[in-house]
């Protein structure tokens, strides 16, 4: 994956799968992530959209109905996307993670916005 971040706050590693409207994403940390370093792992995850070959920037611009339902204590968790809306530079994402060793139990989900533009 294409991110203009450096280590160690590249989360988003690597995509399992990838539709039109949804995607899953491999997101690995060095350390138990925060609630803050998952909704960056997340947002990260949305670049699984982007055109690999045309440079793009893409900015967090909301976050809602964040909820946390189970402990982060793993290092490696499988952000599921959907993209619910795309206007102009604006794209909506409902997210879900799962711990990469407990698949079924949902860790934390929500909602984000991020704006993405050509750089």
């Amino acid at each position: 994956m294409k991110l203009p971040h450096l280590a160690p706050l590249i989360f988003a590693k690597e995509v399992l799968e990838k539709s039109d409207e949804h995607s899953k994403v491999l997101c690995e940390f060095e350390q138990v992530p925060k609630l803050f370093t998952f909704i960056e792992a997340a947002a990260q995850s949305s670049s699984s959209f982007i055109d690999p070959v045309k440079p793009m920037l893409g900015f967090l611009a909301t976050v809602k109905n964040i909820a946390q339902h189970h402990e982060f204590n793993d290092l490696s968790y499988v952000v599921s996307l959907k993209l619910e809306a795309h206007i102009g530079e604006y794209r909506q994402f409902y997210f879900e993670a799962v711990s990469k060793s407990d698949p079924k139990s949902i860790i934390i989900s929500g909602n984000f916005t991020v704006i993405i533009k050509e750089a």
